[in-house]
């Protein structure tokens, strides 16, 4: 998941690769709680998993959201969206 996040700031929010590591927060990439928004509904359109409910704090590391939207998405009473696919990472 932290691969696909990493690739999901660069190509669509225009971050530099270099400045995304696990450790970088979303604060540090100047990411504001819409951006951060933003990129639930991306993840959500990608893997059929609805994540409103996912703590997406601006001083989490992206390592931490990655863990935190896979834990998400394996749990079993994630809502899956009408006529998504699964998963494929």
């Amino acid at each position: 998941m932290y691969d696909t996040l990493a690739k999901l700031l660069a190509e669509e929010f225009g971050i530099e690769k270099d400045r995304i590591t696990p450790r970088s927060t979303s604060r540090e990439l100047e990411l504001d709680s819409l951006s951060m928004a933003e990129l639930a509904v991306i993840v959500t359109d990608l893997t059929g998993v609805r994540l409103e409910d996912v703590d997406l704090s601006l001083d989490l590391t992206l390592g931490e959201i990655a863990d935190r939207f896979e834990a998400a998405l394996r749990a079993p009473d994630g809502l899956q969206v009408a006529g998504s696919a699964a998963p494929t990472w």
